[in-house]
């Protein structure tokens, strides 16, 4: 949720007085630390500051009953797995923006309704479960409002959501991890906490470098010089290209097939760099050339689609689409070069025959509430469904990297 857009002299000035108006009301992030304190990582000894935790109940550890779906029109319902609470890998999740509140400030969702937090994390983290204990903090993040402010004032918001991730980590490392291999997820403000923990702690930490196995950084804007592995958006740690590699990330962001994005604005991409696009089915194949592993388009095997009611009316809503639904080869990616050469994208066609119905069941087009978003945040493509085209494939690239 980045690309900003030339809006209406009139909409910039309601947000900005609006932003005034928080300030005023005492709840301004001027006093926060991107640093978290001592008793900000202290508070996560509270579980309840935990979306997801091993070895409890929660959206991490429940089946997320799910269904899939064939072409002749039947369906099976997904086994449940076992949540893996012994492996040695552990993945780090942070959820992307879903505090939609116009009025610029951090949510604190601590003993409040939690539900939409949950309904994200389930979709988007809930898969990894299967392959590693799966930690997901609360955090105050950024309201929905503060993107459509000025990127100085934004980055204030930014600092209180960051300083909570930073205090998650610390606290997790300090009393969770034992050990163990750290696997990160985050996805569009998610995304944006990532990287601010990566340039925090991994970038000049040896120690911390080698523990990571794998960075998934979706629907954000991560820049890497053309050609270059490192630079840009981190120093040391470094973009994934090889089959099996560890120590280093992916990211990318999601367009329909023929889509022609503009590279973002408030995280552009400077000359002679590229945003990073690295297709999470492709970079494992060991039968495919780098240029293929770079450009190639693959078939998805594993599509997992949200429930209609939280999809943003991407999924339609009717009687299979209640609850999660599977869907395997009947969409492919590609990451693709845009006319402006930084930018690059995961390109998504739907591959079903027209006389298959499961044709048309997820739109790759603009819905109404996308519509109105992009006044706020510019045009995202299927932001909504970054983490959700290549679900299985991403989990297949953590289950890999356990040896």
């Amino acid at each position: 949720m980045f690309k900003q857009t030339k809006r209406p002299y009139w909409f910039r000035r309601i947000l900005e007085a609006l932003a005034c108006v928080t300030a005023v009301a005492g709840i301004s992030p001027a006093s926060a630390q991107t640093s978290p304190t001592t008793a900000n990582t202290a508070k996560y000894a509270d579980t309840n500051r935990w979306v997801c935790l091993p070895g409890r109940d929660d959206v991490c550890s429940r089946d997320l009953q799910a269904q899939q779906l064939f072409a002749d029109g039947s369906s099976l319902p997904v086994p449940a797995w076992p949540p893996a609470i012994s492996s040695p890998v552990d993945c780090f999740y942070i959820y992307p923006t879903v505090t939609l509140n116009l009025i610029p400030g951090n949510s604190d969702p601590y003993n409040a309704d939690t539900s939409a937090i949950e309904a994200a994390t389930a979709a988007q983290a809930a898969s990894f479960g299967s392959t590693c204990r799966v930690f997901a903090p609360q955090y105050r993040q950024a309201t929905i409002g503060a993107y459509a402010l000025p990127e100085f004032v934004r980055q204030l918001y930014i600092q209180v959501a960051a300083s909570d991730v930073l205090a998650a980590f610390d606290y997790y490392l300090a009393n969770y991890n034992q050990g163990r291999k750290i696997v990160l997820i985050g996805h569009s403000q998610g995304g944006e906490m990532l990287i601010k923990l990566i340039q925090a702690r991994f970038e000049n930490s040896p120690e911390l470098r080698g523990k990571l196995l794998l960075g998934i950084l979706a629907g954000i804007p991560v820049n890497v010089p053309v050609g270059q592995k490192v630079g840009g958006t981190f120093g040391n740690v470094p973009v994934c290209t090889l089959p099996g590699e560890v120590g280093c990330f992916i990211a990318f962001g999601s367009y329909a097939e023929g889509a022609d994005p503009a590279p973002d604005t408030r995280i552009p991409t400077p000359a002679g760099q590229e945003r990073v696009c690295i297709n999470p089915a492709t970079l494992d194949d060991v039968t495919l050339s780098p240029d293929a592993r770079r450009n190639g388009r693959k078939v998805l095997q594993g599509t997992l689609l949200m429930p209609a009611k939280d999809s943003s009316g991407f999924v339609r809503d009717d009687a299979r689409t209640q609850t999660f639904t599977r869907l395997t080869g009947a969409f492919s990616g590609a990451c693709t070069t845009a006319s402006d050469p930084r930018m690059r994208f995961f390109s998504i066609r739907e591959g079903l025959a027209a006389t298959d119905p499961r044709r048309g069941l997820l739109t790759l087009s603009h819905t109404p509430l996308d519509l109105v978003l992009q006044l706020l945040i510019g045009d995202n493509g299927l932001h909504v469904l970054d983490m959700q085209f290549p679900t299985q494939e991403m989990v297949s690239l953590v289950a890999a990297r356990h040896a």
